[in-house]
């Protein structure tokens, strides 16, 4: 949050985004999204692998594990009522701050194919988003499956497979815990010479609510296109593949409403 242009003795803080000389930032404090579209694939892996993804002063969770999530946002209103699709990547993590320890997913990359949504995440939320395209999810049968490329490029191929409905009390149980999502971001800046201007962990909050959920089978590959082929994503998809997969654990896939809460992004201080 930056204060530029408030009356003086105002604590009211104006988001501001580049190029700051034409006004306010366009994201609201809050985004709704309607009939968001989910494909959440889960993986055990090892201490040393989660590790090796994660920033200082964060280590793995009890459980080591990561996920890759698709998701289609239909219509955003800083996009003008357009939509972009995403794929996260997160590591199961532990965080101790100062106000107590927080167990959440890590994200340490992930891929939009709409600029405005790749430097509203860099930016604000300290999110590592690069480009990618993103064609819509397949469905077939009981399967969903998604890919990403990068210049026609292949960069990753995930699937759920082996569907079946989670019924209504399942649903119930897996919406109280997604009523608040947090995902951990870190905001590194360079300097053009000396420490970076920037380099900190944030929270994130996401709340959904799913009308319709099902569960099934993980399954996900990474590929080794070079830097000519991929020139922003070669090296990330290249580390991906060496991360090892221990079992994959179930997908979950959905269909509902999401708030994106960017009123509820905090920057972490450490204990």
């Amino acid at each position: 949050m930056a204060r530029r242009g408030s009356p003086a003795g105002s604590m009211a803080a104006i988001r501001y985004d580049m190029p700051i000389a034409f006004g306010p930032s366009l994201m609201p404090d809050r985004s709704e999204v309607r009939d968001a579209e989910v494909v959440a694939l889960s993986f055990e892996t090892t201490v040393d692998g989660a590790a090796a993804l994660l920033p200082p002063g964060m280590v793995p969770a009890e459980r080591p594990g990561f996920s890759v999530t698709r998701i289609t946002y239909p219509s955003v209103e800083y996009l003008g009522g357009r939509g972009y699709c995403e794929v996260v990547l997160a590591v199961a993590a532990r965080f101790r701050a100062a106000d107590g320890d927080i167990v959440a997913g890590y994200a340490p990359v992930m891929w939009v194919d709409r600029v405005g949504a790749l430097i509203a995440g860099r930016e604000f939320m300290g999110f590592a988003k690069l480009p990618a395209e993103l064609p819509p999810i397949e469905a077939a049968g009981d399967a969903r499956r998604f890919e990403g490329r990068e210049e026609g490029a292949p960069l990753f191929e995930g699937a759920a497979s082996g569907l079946v409905p989670l019924p209504a009390d399942k649903l119930e149980r897996v919406n109280a815990g997604a009523s608040e999502v947090v995902t951990m971001g870190w905001k590194h800046i360079p300097s053009a010479e000396g420490p970076p201007d920037a380099d900190y962990p944030l929270a994130n909050v996401t709340r959904w609510t799913y009308r319709q959920g099902w569960t099934g089978d993980s399954a996900i590959a990474f590929h080794r296109p070079d830097d000519r082929a991929a020139p922003f994503s070669s090296r990330v998809v290249a580390g991906l593949a060496r991360l090892p997969i221990v079992r994959p654990r179930s997908a979950f896939v959905a269909v509902g409403d999401v708030i994106i809460d960017r009123a509820a992004t905090r920057r972490l201080v450490g204990a």
